[in-house]
């Protein structure tokens, strides 16, 4: 059995709202001061959150921003991306790149770098296109860059002329990485 009876729990009850009641009303400034202080906390938060989302999409867009790019700004992007990766003496090839969009170095390496930005497969012809043009360039090493994927030939190609493939897995984690 309960030990109050109903109308003792009511009285109990009556008794505890008119306290809380009169706490409020005597405590009226300090309660009101703790409200507005929780709204000022959830309304930084909820700026900051905007101002990051704002931040990292400008910095760090997705793969499907990046699946959107022209080639020209995946060649920049690439580029930016490099120079987070601790790459140097970073520079883009003329319009008519003879197989080499950008080059750069990196521990004493110099690297010659195709980027390709596509919705398809990525076959051959780029690692034949930037294997091709590293002696006109001047470079040690070879890279191919992609938002997609490799065919099995061009993975073989690379394999056989130490050429370094990026794909769009690869990419991805370089992008977590330099992001933070």
């Amino acid at each position: 059995m309960s030990r109050y009876s109903q109308s003792e729990r009511s009285n109990l009850s009556f008794v505890t709202l008119i306290l809380l009641g009169v706490i409020t009303w005597t405590n009226l400034s300090l309660i009101l001061n703790i409200i507005y202080i929780t709204f000022a906390i959830f309304g930084c938060l909820i700026i900051s959150r905007l101002c990051w989302r704002f931040i990292t999409k400008q910095h760090c867009p997705k793969l499907k921003d990046i699946d959107n790019m022209s080639g020209i700004d995946f060649e920049y992007y690439v580029a930016n991306l490099l120079r987070e990766a601790g790459f140097h003496n970073i520079s883009l090839t003329e319009k008519f790149d003879l197989g080499v969009d950008i080059i750069a170095e990196k521990d004493g390496v110099r690297w010659g770098i195709q980027a390709k930005r596509n919705s398809n497969i990525v076959k051959a012809n780029a690692v034949r296109q930037v294997v091709t043009g590293l002696k006109l360039y001047n470079c040690d090493r070879s890279m191919v860059v992609t938002n997609s994927v490799y065919s099995a030939v061009a993975q073989r190609l690379a394999y056989g002329n130490n050429c370094l493939l990026i794909d769009r897995t690869k990419l991805n984690r370089i992008r977590q990485l330099t992001k933070n």
